[in-house]
Parts: C-alpha cells; structure tokens; sequence
C-alpha cells in the first residue's frame, strides 16, 4: 500500500509541475480560445485577417510561454530566457504544436543551467560577472536549441501523431467511450493535472490544428457527468452528502473547480459508476454528432466551455453534456435507492473546500500548537496540488483573518505543494499534501500545517496560535532602533558592506532575504554612494513585495570601503522603505548627512546611542 501511496504522490507531483508551466498562462490560452472561436472557418464570426493570428499563436507563442514558464520556475529571469530559446528549437523542429516539447525543453535547459551557474558561483572574476552570465546561456542555449530542433522535436511529433493516430481510431471505432474508464478514477485520486497537461492537451492541441476543434478537451473538463452525480446525492443522499451536494454543483458547474466533487467519491467509491456511465454517454454523442472544443476550458466551468464551443459544434457539445448530466443523474440515482449511501459521516473536505456544512471541529485541529522556538512568520504559503483554484481561495481568507487580528505585515501567498518558495516561513496545506510539500522545500526553521477546509476561518486557528507565539503582539516596529546599528565593522569590499547591511534588515524582519539581492542590484544599476563617504543601498522598483515594514539599518566602518573610484564610505546606511516611504527616508537622510561633520560623528561613534541621536528625525 507505502509503494502505491507512493508511486500516486509522484504523478501527482509530476501534474503539480505540468500544471505549474500551464497554469500561469491561462489567460493568454483563453485569448487564443476566444480567437479560434469567434474567427476560425468554423467559428461563430468567420474573418479570413483575423484568422491569420491563430496559427501563429498556437504554434509559437504558447508554446514560448510553457517553456519560458516552465525554465522561470526552475532557475528565475535567467531559466525563463534559455527555457524559451531552446523551445524554438522544437517548434521550428516539428511540424505539430509542441506544448510536450515546451513542457521538456523549458525544464531540462533551465536546470542545466542553473547547475552552471551554481558550479561557477564564486570562481568569476570581478567584473567579467555579465560577460560570462550571457555567453554560458547563449553557448548552452545554442547546443540545446539544436539538439531540441534534431532530436527532441522529431521525437515529440512521433510520439503526438502516434497517439493521436491512436485517438483517432478509437474515435473511428467510436471506442473513445472506453476513456471513460480511465479517466474517471484518475479524476478523484487527484491525477487530473498530471493526465490533462501531460497527455490529453497536446494530444487535443494537435487534433483542433487540423480539424479546428478536439472532443478530447472534453475528457477531463467535461462537468456534466460530476454535475449529475452530485445531483443524485442532493436528491437521494444522506447526511453531510446531501446537505453539501447542491453547493458544490455550484462551485463545480460555475466556478470550474472540479476538486469539490472529488470528495463525494472518496466517501462512497461505487457511485465513481455513475460519473463513468455519463461520461461515456457524453463522448459518445460527442462522436456521433461532431462536437468538440477549440481549446481547453481551464477552469472547467460551463462559462468556459462554451466560451470555447466553435458554432458547429454547439448543438453536439449541449445535447452531450445535457445527457452526460442526465446519465449520471439516473445511474446515481438508481444506486442510491437500491445500494443506499454510507450512514457514517463521511469527510467531504479531501479537497479543501468547505462548502458550509456545520460540523463539530475534527479532534485534530482542536489539539493546541506546541510552541516553536523558531523566529518570527514574516511570509506565509498556502498550497494546494495545482497551486491555482482552493489555495488561491484559502489564502484570500487567510489575509482577512490575518487583517482582523491586527497581523498586517505578514504577507500571504498561494502555489503549488511541489513548489513552495524556498523564503517562505510557514506552510499550510491539506494533510495528503504535507510531505510534498516539505519534499520541495528545505524544512529548517520552517512551520508546515494541515488544515481541513481552505475556505473556512476556523481551519487557520492553529497557524494563528503560532504567529502569536513567535511574533508576540507585533507591535509596530521602529524604523530604526539599537538593534539596526552596527559598530566597528570591517568588510572586504562594497558587496560586502551592503550584504551586511541587507542581513541586519533580514534578521531584524523588516525584509525578506530576497531583499539583499534587490539591493545588490541597484548597486549594479547605479552606485549607492552619494557622497560625503556615505553609501545607501536600498532596493529596485519591484521591491516593495519583499519589504514586511520600512526600516533601516547602519553599518560603521571605521576603516572604510572602497565603491569605486576612490570613492570611501564610512558609513552604510541601508534602507527599506515600505509603500513608497523609501523616498522621504533618503531625503531626510541626505539631509542630515549633507553635514560632513555628522558622517564623522557616525563614523568615530563610540556607542549606538549617539548614531541613533543623530538620525532621530528620519
């Protein structure tokens, strides 16, 4: 059962990271659903000129975006650009859309990559940093784009028209039914993204290039089979089931998230009969009288589907999922009756959606939280599989609770479990999804918890418990106190001395760690030092998202660092200026220290007293 458990987590992973290179792209997907809908021969508003942006959409540029995607997430700006170079190589390799080789290219080339870079880290002389950064992604870039336009492309196309060839003499032998089958389990064991953005979308990519529409989009995204079955149990269920079943047909239809219905399954595994019959119905019909989509409807909703319906498959596409709903209607239904449903109370919230019920907290989200000794939470994730839908909803009310207990600077974000940002502090996420997510993420220091329902405020007492632990009441944080100054320090050179100043704003929790590196860019933009042998360093116009709250940090130097030049500062002042504020902070420092004699006096200071008598008005 270990090796079972095991050998699901990572196909769920590996869709975690397939949907991870797709998902943040959605929105150009449905641009190009909406161009193929309306403008195509087949469309509901044919236009030869308007047509002519189609193809190349689909063939280049969203294919570009899977693979700039895919090398952004494995190895930042740098991954992003070679990710998308070597994707070239296998759409000017291929003569089908190459989402798979987008989804390979974008990936392999950015680690490879980043290996380099991690290799020569530290080795580079002074000042050959550019030259070597843009020559190791060309050369690299260069030898993958090639071996992507010989080898990978070829490989990929075979593979695609192989089975698409498959797909289509199931469709010939109206067998595609059978799909059914295997779908509908790989839906509630949460296999969904690894089998929709590993197989069935370039399979339907490839399908709708040549016949301007793919019933394979409605293999997974087809709701009305899920939206009938949870009909059956609002009519015929028990308990918990019945109660919740009509939300969720709400949240499934309209919303598009498919997760909810998973749970229902899980709870009474028989009634999975009941989705398969329907969907077999539904493909069927689909088929028989040509239905299909131009695109995939991500989310799933009925909005989106028809959003992407051509117009002559309108008719095929409503009658299939009206009789997938209805097949599933009546075999849900009949099972009810004859087999019934459990009496327990089953758990509906496998999914993370709390879809309103009114039950008694589960005894272990009552335990209370032993304290941590670790620092204070400054940045909180809140995951899911996909990393889109639930967690996105969950760490909207999370920020709301964190707003209305007086938490304002602690920032929440949403992602995948097998991509956690390695600065994050804490980590919420379902209890199925906890050990991937501490597999994608150095654990030390960090807080992983298990909620039920992303959706309910209850869930996130316990992360509550912790932030009051280790942030205490936070109270508002000085721009500058003691524990910001630095005396008597020596440094080899001006990275250091802005790394040193960066780190005392970092551990004070003023900023995230990613902050440092923003103000090493500025200096890499323009100087930091200002004169009067006084540096500033601060962060870039992007920074404002890695700041908790404005602050400041000084760093003396007795001794002095060189920035170039012959250009010595004694002391480094590093700022961190929340909403803008960073402006009035460096004008009323450069105020202050337009005085040489007060750099003297900062320089020569004695204790941190006298600095902070100094910079008392900033």
């Amino acid at each position: 059962m270990e090796t079972k458990a095991g050998a699901l987590d990572r196909i769920r992973k590996f869709g975690g990271h397939m949907s991870g290179m797709v998902m943040p792209n959605l929105g150009a997907f449905v641009g190009w659903g909406l161009l193929a809908a309306l403008f195509i021969p087949t469309g509901w508003i044919p236009n030869e000129k308007l047509n002519e942006m189609v193809g190349p959409i689909l063939n280049y540029l969203l294919p570009l975006l899977i693979g700039y995607t895919a090398g952004y997430n494995i190895h930042g700006q740098r991954g992003g650009v070679i990710g998308a170079f070597t994707t070239m190589g296998v759409i000017v390799g291929s003569d089908i859309t190459m989402f798979s080789g987008a989804m390979i290219m974008g990936p392999f080339s950015s680690w490879l990559l980043k290996k380099f870079d991690h290799a020569v880290e530290g080795k580079i002389k002074p000042g050959f940093e550019m030259l070597i950064n843009n020559f190791s992604l060309g050369i690299l870039g260069f030898a993958l784009a090639i071996l992507g336009y010989l080898i990978i492309g070829p490989v990929v196309n075979a593979i695609i028209a192989f089975l698409t060839a498959g797909i289509n003499f199931l469709i010939a032998k109206k067998l595609i039914p059978l799909l059914a089958v295997f779908m509908c389990p790989a839906q509630v064991l949460f296999l969904n993204n690894a089998v929709n953005h590993g197989i069935i979308s370039p399979i339907a990519f490839a399908q709708a290039q040549e016949a301007g529409k793919s019933l394979m989009f409605l293999l997974d995204s087809n709701c009305g089979p899920l939206l009938g079955t949870l009909c059956s149990i609002a009519v015929f269920g028990k308990g918990k089931a019945k109660e919740t079943a009509p939300m969720a047909m709400f949240i499934a239809g309209i919303a598009g998230i498919g997760e909810v219905y998973f749970p229902f399954i899980l709870a009474n595994p028989i009634m999975i009969f009941a989705t398969m019959g329907g969907l077999a119905t539904s493909l069927l019909l689909l088929v028989v009288l040509g239905g299909g989509l131009v695109g995939m409807p991500s989310p799933g909703s009925l909005i989106n589907i028809a959003l992407m319906t051509p117009k002559d498959a309108a008719v095929a596409n409503v009658l299939a999922i009206g009789a997938g709903f209805a097949v599933a209607l009546l075999i849900g239904s009949f099972i009810l009756k004859t087999i019934g449903s459990p009496e327990e109370e089953a758990d509906l919230a496998v999914a993370g959606i709390d879809m309103g019920t009114k039950t008694a907290k589960p005894e272990a989200a009552l335990k209370k939280h032993k304290p941590s000794s670790g620092g204070a939470i400054r940045y909180i994730i809140v995951a899911c599989d996909s990393g889109m839908g639930s967690s996105a909803m969950g760490a909207s009310v999370l920020k709301n609770r964190l707003q209305k207990e007086g938490y304002k600077d602690i920032k929440v974000k949403n992602s995948s479990a097998s991509r956690i940002d390695p600065d994050a502090d804490m980590i919420i996420t379902l209890e199925g999804l906890i050990e991937r997510a501490k597999l994608s993420v150095d654990n030390t220091g960090r807080e992983f918890l298990a909620i039920n329902n992303f959706l309910k405020e209850a869930d996130y007492d316990r992360a509550l418990e912790v932030i009051e632990d280790r942030n205490g009441k936070e109270k508002a944080k000085p721009i500058l106190s003691e524990e910001n100054i630095a005396l008597n320090v020596k440094v080899k050179d001006k990275e250091e001395a802005i790394r040193y100043a960066g780190k005392i704003l970092v551990e004070n929790a003023y900023t995230t760690p990613k902050y440092i590196e923003h103000m090493m860019e500025r200096e890499r933009r323009f100087s930091v030092y200002i004169g009067n042998h006084l540096a500033i360093p601060h962060g870039i116009e992007s920074s404002d998202s890695e700041i908790y709250t404005s602050g400041l940090s000084v760093v003396q130097i007795p001794e002095g660092v060189d920035f170039g030049d012959g250009n010595i500062a004694y002391v480094v002042i590093g700022i961190a200026g929340k909403d803008g504020t960073h402006l009035n902070m460096l004008s009323n420092i450069a105020l202050i220290c337009a005085e040489e004699e007060n750099i003297e006096k900062m320089r020569h200071a004695e204790n941190k007293q006298e600095i902070m008598e100094l910079l008392k008005n900033i």
